[in-house]
Formats: structure tokens, sequence, C-alpha cells
């Protein structure tokens, strides 16, 4: 059974006059479009967008899709030369083999027993259980940590010198290990993003080594046995994503010196072991509701404010589309009084059904802000997962912009599978959240109102 907001607390969604189209077609002034939003998620999760894997052609193909749609609905292209498109290009780092930890005979490979993410490209010494009571004792060691996950932890034996740190993998890293596992090594390379500092990929850090518990109670047995790790380096790949930019100007005087950002990111995490990944509710659906706000915003009379559309590339890479917008911003970004993204809200979360989540709620008065306004909107029902640092929002964030996430249920058992399809979607709940924020947004866009940190809120 559909589970919905409240539609005693929302104004009714009202569909196109000809279903299935991916044009607006008729609809009443201020009402979702169900059908447009029904559209953009068939297309986005297509078999031959095969997951829309950061750049790769699927992921080009989705991008250009997306620029018609929002010139379609009337907003103009943002990007560079009056265009839609931003280009990404990047340079992959590869591996020359799959990396690997060989101790006592026993060789764990990346992507069966063992993640290793960021690795340097070799480590070896003896292998040493260890604990915090004796952080030196990891010294010139391939240090085994075998207790819960604390980065704290391991950096305490990386300041006592381990040579690698090998850790149980928690919960999170068991839940995309697949996906961590096709990691690049290292720090990609992302072109003409050299002035937010991230446009040369960074020095190699320390080994930290995630393992399977099945693989833990292995190594156990080893200690003490010669150890080396091995992550041979293969020859970097050039690459292209694409940002996908609109705007609508505002009416106001200062219009562009108050706008509002509204983005998402259409990517996904492509094919694995030959099986495709959807990535329907991550983020196909926060992607249609940005395109839902653009058609909406550019059907009626202009706002006070500019209010520009952002739906990123790479965002699942390592948020490759964000470091670029922000090295190039179609705006400058002390002009951006607010930035609201939105991730994964195809799915209603059990626990509260009636209402959605903003990352970093204690961090600014925006939240309550919107809420007063309508929207059914709270705090992070999840901190421990630190959503508000996982989205193309932190980006912005660290550059002072109040920069936050809406999002329905960011913890569905679909997250990251091959069962993130639209069978999994609720599509009902997806057009009623999305009606549910287009007053609260309209206002922001016509009020005075300037969103701010709280004290200590600022990352």
């Amino acid at each position: 059974m559909a589970a919905a907001l409240s539609v005693a607390a929302t104004p009714a969604v009202s569909a196109p006059a000809r279903a299935g189209t991916a044009g607006p077609g008729k609809v009443a002034a201020g009402k979702v479009c169900a059908d447009c939003v029904k559209a953009t998620m068939q297309r986005l999760v297509a078999p031959d967008m095969k997951g829309r894997a950061c750049g790769t052609t699927e992921e080009n193909a989705a991008a250009r899709y997306l620029a018609d749609r929002l010139k379609a609905y009337r907003a103009k292209g943002a990007a560079p030369g009056g265009g839609f498109l931003q280009a990404v290009r990047f340079r992959t780092p590869t591996y020359a083999a799959p990396p690997s930890l060989a101790v006592g005979g026993l060789t764990l490979t990346q992507g069966r027993e063992i993640v290793a993410l960021d690795p340097g490209e070799a480590a070896a010494g003896p292998l040493a259980l260890v604990g915090l009571a004796a952080p030196e004792a990891a010294a010139g060691k391939i240090a085994v940590y075998d207790a819960p996950y604390d980065p704290k932890a391991v950096a305490a034996f990386v300041r006592a010198g381990a040579a690698a740190v090998v850790v149980p993998a928690p919960d999170r890293i068991l839940r995309a290990w697949d996906q961590l596992a096709a990691r690049a090594p290292g720090g990609v390379e992302i072109v003409g993003a050299e002035s937010v500092g991230v446009g040369q990929p960074p020095s190699p850090r320390q080994v930290v080594i995630f393992a399977r518990p099945e693989t833990l109670a292995q190594l156990r047995g080893l200690e003490g046995r010669p150890a080396r790790f091995a992550a041979p380096r293969g020859q970097p790949v050039l690459e292209t994503s694409y940002n996908v930019l609109g705007v609508i100007p505002g009416t106001a005087p200062d219009a562009d010196r108050q706008a509002v950002l509204l983005s998402a990111h259409y990517d996904h995490v492509g094919v694995r072991n030959g099986v495709v990944y959807p990535g329907a509710n991550d983020d196909a659906s926060g992607t249609a509701a940005v395109l839902e706000f653009a058609r909406l915003l550019g059907a009626r009379k202009a706002p006070k404010r500019t209010v520009h559309f952002a739906l990123f590339g790479c965002e699942e890479a390592g948020g490759h589309g964000a470091k670029v917008f922000l090295a190039h911003p179609p705006t400058p970004l002390a002009d951006l009084v607010a930035n609201l993204e939105f991730e994964m809200i195809g799915v209603p979360d059990p626990a509260d059904r009636t209402r959605l989540m903003l990352t970093g709620w204690e961090r600014t008065n925006l939240g309550p802000a919107l809420r007063d306004h309508g929207a059914s909107i709270g705090p992070d029902r999840y901190p421990e997962e630190n959503f508000f640092q996982r989205s193309d929002n932190y980006e912005l964030a660290k550059k002072g912009v109040v920069a936050q996430t809406i999002s329905a249920w960011p913890v569905p058992p679909t997250y990251h599978q091959p069962t993130d399809d639209l069978d999994h979607v609720d599509l009902t709940f997806m057009a009623e959240v999305i009606q549910s924020l287009a007053e609260p947004v309209k206002w922001l866009l016509n009020s005075d109102f300037r969103p701010e940190w709280t004290p200590g809120g600022k990352p």
C-alpha cells in the first residue's frame, strides 16, 4: 500500500491532460504534474541508461536529456556561453592489478575479502593484533584492530607509525562493498578546479583496510607473520561528465545578489558485476523534483529572487560535479542566500511517513522557516550517518553558503542496490512531497528572508 504525506496538509496533485508525455501538459498553476515526474523517473532509470555511472556515455546522455527539459520549462542556460552543460573533466587513477594483502600464505583481494580506500601503493611489516591500550605496538606493523571501527582509534595507530591498519568493516561499508571496491585509487585530478583546492590529487593516505568479519577471524591466527599490502597503479584515464545548469532571472532590482540554488545529482553507480544499479531513489527522485520546480516556476510570473538549478554529475564518485561548480559558479557564491539539495525523496520513512528531513537542521534557521511556511519537514532522523556531509550541499556549505539536503528516507534497503528501481519507488508519495514544498519554496524566492548559520553551525 502506497504511503504518502497527509493529503489534508498538502494541495491536490494534478496530472497533465495527455498522460505519459514528458511535457508539462495542461496542469493547473501551482500544481505538481505527476506524469512529468514519472516521465523523468522512467527516462533516467531506463535500461539504456545503465545506472548513469560517472563519466559514462549513459551519464552524458542523461545530462543532455535534462538540459532539454530545463529548456522546455523556460529556464535559461546558466553554463559557460549560455548553454546548459558545464563540462566536468577529470583524470581517474587506475590499478594495474586489484589491491591485495598477503600474509602467511593467505591472499586477501580487493572486493572479495577486503576493501582499501585511497591507499598508498604498498605497505609491509609483521602482522600484529593491536589495541588502544598500547598504540605504540603498531609501529612498523600491519596492525589489526579487532574492535568496532573507530576513526579515532585508526588515527592513533597511524600516529604511532603503523604501516597499515586492518579494521572490521562497519555496516555502512558492507552495504556499499562492491561500489567502494570499484573506486579508483587515490585522488581524482579534476581539471580546472584548482581554485577550490581540488584540482590535484591529494598525497597518498595511510593504508586503511576494511575486512569482512570472517576475514578478521582468519587473521587472528597469523600474528607475527610477514605481511605485504600491494596496490600497483596503472595509467590514469581522462573522463568527462557534465553539470546541467539553468536559471530563471528574478524581478527584484537585486535579484541576482540574493539568489537561491535548487540542486540534485543525476548520476548513480552504473553496472557492477554485470548487474545494473538503476538509481531511481538515489537520485533520479531528487533530479525529478528539481525539474518539477523548474516547470512550476517557469509557468508562473518570475519570482523576486533569481533561482538557479544545478543537476550535478559524478556525485557518487566523490562530488566531482559540485567541485567544478564551486570553482566556476554561474553566479558568485556570496550571492547565493541558500541551496536546497534534493536527495532520495522517493521512499517514505516507515518511522515517520508524513514528514521529510533536512540534514544539518540545527546548523541554520532555514529548516524552521520552511516549516513555518507549510513544509512538512523536520530534523535529520539519522545524525549518526553524517548525511549533511555526504551530499553535494556540503561543498557549498564549506564555502559559507547555507546549503542543506532534503530527504525522505535516506537508509532504505534499496540503497545502492540493484533493487533501487521504479518498482521500489512510491511515485504518489513523490508527487505529494514535491507539492508540499511548492509553496514554501515559492515563499523563499519571493521573501526578504536570508537564512543564517546558527552559532557553531557553519562547517
